[in-house]
């Protein structure tokens, strides 16, 4: 499918953008590689849309860790960092869907004590 796609359009330009950064004290380099079909483009275009996906990782990150304490997990061998990364992702969005005037972590709180909240939020 991707060839197929490929075929189909022309494309002008193509960016690398290299980043170096350094959180206490650890250096952490990061390449990036963008296509475009836009016969110009200013490079501020790709620094927004980098800073943009990091913002929403960042803010993923930070629902998981605060609603299901993501940091504090202990599992960290075989297939159980993944499953249960999958099963938080889950949860958060169920629990997103939702939409009334609780926190996420109320929500939680209350579909683990009330039933028929969990349904709700399960749409049962």
């Amino acid at each position: 499918m991707i060839a197929k796609i490929l075929q189909q359009h022309t494309f002008y330009i193509t960016t690398k953008i290299d980043s170096t950064r350094e959180i206490k004290g650890i250096l952490q380099q990061e390449t990036r590689y963008y296509i475009s079909d836009e016969e110009v483009v200013r490079p501020a275009y790709y620094n927004a849309l980098a800073r943009g996906h990091r913002g929403i990782e960042n803010l993923l990150h930070w629902h998981l860790d605060v609603t299901f304490k993501e940091d504090d997990c202990r599992a960290r061998t075989g297939n159980a960092p993944l499953n249960l990364s999958t099963m938080r992702k889950l949860a958060l969005q169920l629990l997103s869907n939702r939409n009334d005037k609780h926190s996420l972590k109320k929500r939680q709180y209350k579909a683990a004590l009330d039933i028929g909240y969990m349904k709700k939020i399960l749409n049962f």
